[in-house]
């Protein structure tokens, strides 16, 4: 099967849903459904799978900095966050 533009992929990993459409310019862009202001994009699925990561892992540092609440479904990830 090949995919076009628009078309969605969801994937869990680490207990996190991650959802990615792929781009009608060429790669994909990639949300966390639990978190839907976390939006991040990459070339190819690895680079956007990694940089959703890195982002989800800023929102969840931003959302303890400001006492911002932290979906269940994210605590674990959330437990990774230093600083």
């Amino acid at each position: 099967m090949r995919l076009k533009a628009e078309d969605m992929i969801a994937v869990v990993k680490d207990g996190v849903e991650y959802r990615f459409r792929v781009a009608e310019e060429g790669g994909y862009v990639v949300s966390v459904p639990a978190y839907p202001s976390c939006i991040s994009e990459g070339d190819t699925f690895e680079e956007a799978l990694e940089n959703i990561e890195d982002a989800l892992l800023g929102c969840l540092a931003a959302a303890r900095d400001l006492g911002l609440p932290i979906p269940r479904e994210l605590h674990a990830m959330a437990q990774q966050v230093t600083g």
